[in-house]
């Protein structure tokens, strides 16, 4: 662990430790109320003065001590599971205040029962980050789209228990059998919603209509706001609505013709999308046969930045536009497929190492340096191979002077007579510095 790690984690240490002695001082050896604090707090109502200031601090205990496990993690441990726990610590400090906040309200059986919901809630999103990250990591998509639809099932009905807590304790009177109608109604439009999110397991199938379906599916907000507007809207024309609550009636007009709205909008969105990219593929593709022809006046020994492909492959091991330009200048010099694949064998098959899922920190950089030193050797492996077949120089024509030289007698003679017909390689072949023809 490098010293700004130790000096990081030493100085969050410090700080913490000071905190916490400050607030468990005054949480467990003294009795101070929140009207103890009126001058701080001229509008505080009066049935709120008796109120123990622990109410607020022990929250905030809690809420620091994990907000300093995160940064413990955070300069200790790296990877992407690091990052998943440190941001999920880093959220659940500020939600475990809230949550304990309303679980210690006094005098209020509604918030206490909140401040539990709302943990639960908390909780299951932390579990389906973690799923949906693993299911990254390991590239195992469906594992992440059940993920998403058992949340959506479980939140989906934490939301009920809100809503039918705070209709009970606001002293709402709802006629007849609404309250439990409209709960039936939420509760179909979540199991819709878990259902149609199912089919997110067939994102990546290479059916493309079941990949189409995946992808729906796998849009979680639209889904789930679809799925209860649907229901609504669906229980609205079976008359199940207007039985319940005749002044729905009167909303007739409006909710129909937004549904109208709703639907035309949808259609005409998709329709244009249609539409621009029909006509627009006809001049990208003229574009691109532009482009095409504009290459072919160049030789292949002419790259246009290839200096940058080379950086964006030794910097960021971003291997492809490198690994065509190659292929080109080696084609236009007649190279056959088969040496081709040979001399670019290193190019194609190198990958960098990848980054740890969860290690000690400054591991990562130690992968990064090696990676670059590996980049290098290969990219050096590849010219190396490439070097000895003279591309890029000038092709001797018939009857020029140098075929009526006299013709070599000894060895050396025709050593030199080779070197004059081909000179020494060097990378401005690469470069582009003459065409061979």
């Amino acid at each position: 662990m490098d010293s700004e790690r130790k000096r990081r984690i030493l100085r969050n240490t410090i700080l913490y430790g000071v905190l916490a002695v400050v607030l468990i001082w005054l949480v467990y050896f003294n009795d101070f109320t929140l009207g103890d604090f009126r001058s701080f707090l001229p509008y505080l109502p009066e049935q709120l003065a008796s109120t123990s200031l622990s109410v607020i601090l022990f929250p905030l205990l809690v809420s620091v001590s994990i907000f300093y496990m995160a940064s413990l993690f955070s300069a200790t441990f790296e990877g992407r599971l690091n990052e998943l726990i440190v941001g999920s610590l880093y959220a659940t400090s500020f939600a475990i205040f809230f949550a304990l906040f309303l679980i210690y309200s006094p005098g209020s059986k509604m918030l206490n029962t909140a401040g539990y919901l709302f943990i639960e809630a908390f909780g299951v999103l932390l579990i389906y980050n973690l799923l949906a990250t693993l299911s990254r990591a390991w590239k195992i998509h469906p594992l992440k789209a059940l993920g998403a639809s058992a949340a959506i099932y479980l939140e989906g009905q934490i939301a009920i228990q809100i809503l039918d807590l705070f209709i009970g304790s606001s002293g709402a009177s709802l006629p007849g059998e609404t309250g439990r109608t409209l709960n039936e109604l939420l509760y179909l439009g979540f199991i819709v919603a878990t259902a149609v999110s199912l089919l997110g397991v067939f994102k990546n199938s290479r059916n493309p209509y079941l990949s189409i379906l995946g992808g729906i599916g796998s849009n979680y907000i639209l889904v789930v706001t679809a799925s209860v507007v649907g229901s609504l809207y669906f229980n609205y024309f079976q008359g199940r609505l207007a039985s319940i609550s005749p002044g729905i009636a009167n909303l007739s007009p409006y909710i129909e013709w937004t549904a109208i709205c709703i639907v035309a909008a949808f259609i005409y969105t998709r329709t244009r999308k249609g539409i621009q990219a029909s006509m627009m593929e006809e001049a990208k593709l003229g574009e691109w046969i532009k482009h095409m022809q504009e290459v072919s006046m160049y030789k292949g020994d002419r790259f246009v930045g290839f200096t940058e492909m080379i950086n964006e492959f030794l910097e960021r091991g971003q291997r492809d536009r490198l690994l065509v330009k190659l292929t080109m200048f080696l084609k236009e010099n007649g190279v056959g497929d088969e040496d081709i694949s040979i001399m670019l064998s290193d190019l194609i098959n190198y990958e960098d190492a990848k980054k740890p899922f969860f290690s000690i920190g400054g591991k990562a950089t130690a992968l990064q340096r090696e990676n670059e030193a590996r980049r290098r050797s290969v990219l050096q492996s590849t010219i190396s191979k490439i070097l000895p077949l003279g591309l890029g120089v000038p092709v001797v024509p018939k009857g020029s002077e140098l075929r009526d030289l006299e013709q070599p007698t000894d060895v050396q003679d025709i050593g030199q007579e080779d070197k004059a017909i081909h000179p020494e390689p060097n990378m401005k072949m690469l470069e582009g510095v003459r065409d061979e023809r």
